[in-house]
């Protein structure tokens, strides 16, 4: 056997393992088998998913406390809590936030904001707010510039389900079309992981905002 069969055996073997073994983990971290085939809010404005993810955890936390966060999120707001030096790669000039901001509080069916520096506009896309019924159910519906005025390339879903008095049941889901192979090779290699990365730091910080109560309000700060 010689180098060049030797390579792709090797190449051969980290896709099967990627493929069967990592991938699935990467597209229903934290989510049970009943969620991740369950219909969430959001699901019929991509008609063709060449990538859905759903991922869940649990937060000690009412939705009424959750919901804060989330409707808050964006470029220019509170970003999305996660790993800024990732972030800071791609030059997405994101700063999450640690409180609660009232001036981000009052979105509506229609508003739009950045995932990223909207210099980046090729790279994320622009966002819009598609479904609101708060503390349950948030659903971001998401344009690339080649999407224009029509259907949504994806949409990203957020569910708050109670468990108890003091424990929620998050739910993310994420889902994109891509239509070329260059897309859906994009998609496999780089916006899968990434998105799984994200999306965990994304949980992680949230979890931990709502673990420190006196940095939920901006009015309880002190200067």
């Amino acid at each position: 056997m010689n180098a060049f069969q030797t390579t792709l055996l090797i190449v051969a073997a980290v896709l099967i393992i990627y493929h069967f073994i990592l991938r699935p983990v990467i597209l229903r971290r934290g989510a049970t088998k009943n969620e991740a085939r369950r219909k969430f809010p959001g699901d019929e404005l991509v008609a063709s998913k060449s990538f859905r993810s759903t991922m869940a955890t649990n937060i000690n936390a009412s939705p009424e406390d959750i919901w804060p966060w989330l409707v808050q999120m964006g470029w220019g707001r509170a970003a999305f809590y996660s790993y800024n030096v990732i972030e800071s790669l791609f030059r997405m000039d994101l700063h999450n936030a640690d409180h609660v901001h009232p001036e981000w509080q009052d979105i509506h069916v229609g508003d739009t904001f950045w995932m990223s520096h909207p210099r980046q506009k090729d790279l994320f896309p622009l966002t819009r707010v598609e479904k609101i019924h708060p503390p349950a159910q948030l659903v971001f519906s998401l344009y690339m510039p080649e999407d224009a005025d029509t259907k949504p390339s994806g949409v990203w879903s957020f569910i708050l389900e109670p468990i108890d008095e003091n424990t929620t049941r998050l739910i993310s889901r994420h889902q994109v079309t891509a239509h070329s192979i260059r897309e859906r090779l994009r998609v496999y290699f780089f916006m899968e992981p990434a998105h799984f990365v994200m999306q965990e730091g994304m949980f992680k910080g949230i979890k931990k905002r709502i673990a420190a109560p006196k940095l939920k309000h901006a009015d309880q700060l002190q200067v």
